[in-house]
Formats: structure tokens, C-alpha cells, sequence
């Protein structure tokens, strides 16, 4: 894949130009990154473990600081160190794969949290307003967890806290959510059940949604975008189904190539075969 022109478009919502990050020891994890990322689209991350995925989306809201490029907001400008940056982190939300929820607390208290940005440090020492309340409790329910407001963390199942963590993104009333292998730890039907709610929420909110997925099937079926990166460059950038065997190839370098079948499921397009699936998932 060629140098790639940054095209700007007023859905954009953060820019990265020619961002490159190189880790102590000289390990480079990215190389000259340039894209947009819009209102309301869905984009999946696909790549092999160590091929840039988790370095690029941390480094959206800065978690991992380029050495070289800049990330752009349209509304804030370039970031860095500043005010802008602590506004730009507050409007991208993060849903983690492992939750990362405070197991004592209720459902509702750690929706809350989702508030804390909005408020000064000495503020959040008492009961946020009646108005976060509100906004927390709407939350729980858009993604279906009204009745266990007041369940403590601990007694949920997994994919009831994966639905928290949602919720507790969305109380951020977010521009951006970063989402980093958010169904991995779950079983197929409750990842299709996050995966598909996190989808139609991006869509109804306007909200632009980054998420990093080993799962083949589950990127074809929800993606929007699919990006997908190699040896920490990007090296596609398209709808997903306008992949190819050999774009997957390319993406998955070093692995048996994968095989394309029919899937009725997907509007006739292609999809990977359920043997390469299966064996991504144990390899990634």
C-alpha cells in the first residue's frame, strides 16, 4: 500500500498524519500512519498480534505518544500536553477487554465514573447531580441493564459487564469510542450481542467507533471500515467487502491464506472460511 493524502471531510472526527511510534529499544510499533476517522462509523481494527493495532488505537487519544506526526482534532487542533488534550480524552470513551469495572460497586456507581471528567477533583469526592444520575440510569437501559442498576458489579456476567462498560462509555456522551478486543473474552453469542448493541448505539448517537478484533467473521459481519495492518503499517483501508484473499494475505503475512465462502447472512458477500477463523483466533 502507497503513501496515503490525508482527505478531510466534515464527518471527520480525529486525524492522524504520518504518525510513527517507536518503542524504547528501537522497536518500531507504527510507521507513517494517515487516516480519518468519521461520525457514526463503525471501523475494525485486523491484524496479527504485534502488526500496530493496540499502538494505533491507544495512540488516538494519546495513551502512547507518537514520535513523529501529529493527531489532529477538528475541533481542538493538534494534540498534545495541553488543555485541548484532557477535553479530547474526556469526548473518547474506552471499553476494555476485560472490563475494568470496580467489582464492589453497583452497576450504576460504575456508570458514574463515566461522569468524573466532567467534574473537578474535590467535586468528585461527593454525589455527582441529579442530572448525571439521570444520564447514568438511561445509559444502563439503552444497553438493556435497567433492572440491575443496583447490582453489585461482582454478580453480573460477563457479557452484563461488558454492557456496563458501554454504558459507562456512553455517560461520557462521547465523540469517539475506542474499543480494544472488547469480545474476546466472551462466547459467541454474547459477542454478537455486545458487538451488534455497540453498533447500533455508534449509529443512533453519531458516535465514531474504533474497535480491535482477532475475530475474522465478526469484523466482516459489523465493520463499516475495516482496517487492517502488517508488520506496523497499514496496509488496507476499505469497506469490508472489498477484501480479498489476497488482502487478507497481506494482512495475516505468514499465515495459510485465507479462504472466502458465500455467506448468505452477510448480503452474499464473502466471507472467511470457519476453519481460518478458528485458527486466528488460537494464534492471535
Amino acid at each position: 500500500m502507497g503513501p496515503r493524502t490525508l482527505q478531510t471531510t466534515n464527518q471527520g472526527v480525529l486525524q492522524l498524519n504520518k504518525i510513527g511510534v517507536t518503542y524504547p529499544g528501537g522497536v518500531v510499533a507504527l510507521q507513517s500512519a494517515t487516516i480519518e476517522f468519521r461520525k457514526g462509523e463503525f471501523a475494525v481494527l485486523l491484524g496479527l498480534s504485534g502488526a500496530g493495532k493496540s499502538t494505533l488505537l491507544r495512540s488516538l487519544n494519546l495513551l502512547v505518544r507518537p514520535t513523529s506526526g501529529e493527531v489532529v482534532s477538528p475541533e481542538f487542533g493538534p494534540l498534545g500536553p495541553s488543555k485541548a488534550l484532557r477535553q479530547h480524552r474526556r469526548q473518547t470513551a474506552l471499553v476494555f477487554q476485560h472490563h475494568q469495572l470496580i467489582d464492589r460497586h453497583t452497576a450504576l456507581a460504575n456508570v458514574l465514573t463515566g461522569r468524573l471528567g466532567y467534574h473537578g477533583t474535590l467535586r468528585s469526592f461527593f454525589p455527582l447531580p441529579r442530572v448525571d444520575l439521570e444520564l447514568a440510569l438511561h445509559c444502563l437501559e439503552r444497553v438493556g441493564l435497567a433492572d440491575k442498576s443496583m447490582t453489585r458489579v461482582d454478580q453480573l456476567s460477563g457479557g452484563q459487564k461488558q454492557r456496563v462498560g458501554i454504558a459507562r462509555a456512553l455517560a461520557q456522551q462521547p465523540t469517539m469510542i475506542l474499543a480494544d478486543e472488547p469480545v474476546a473474552s466472551l462466547d459467541p453469542a454474547t459477542s454478537e450481542k455486545v458487538l451488534g448493541l455497540l453498533r447500533q448505539i455508534c449509529k443512533e448517537d453519531g458516535i465514531a467507533a474504533v474497535v480491535s478484533l482477532h475475530q475474522l467473521e465478526y469484523a466482516q459481519r459489523f465493520a463499516d471500515r475495516i482496517v487492517g495492518l502488517a508488520h506496523a503499517r497499514i496496509v488496507f483501508d476499505g469497506a469490508a467487502q472489498d477484501l480479498s484473499e489476497s488482502t487478507l494475505g497481506e494482512i495475516y503475512v505468514g499465515h495459510r491464506r485465507p479462504a472466502l465462502v458465500p455467506d448468505d447472512r452477510n448480503n452474499g458477500h464473502a466471507r472467511v472460511s470457519p476453519a481460518f477463523t478458528a485458527e486466528m483466533e488460537m494464534s492471535v
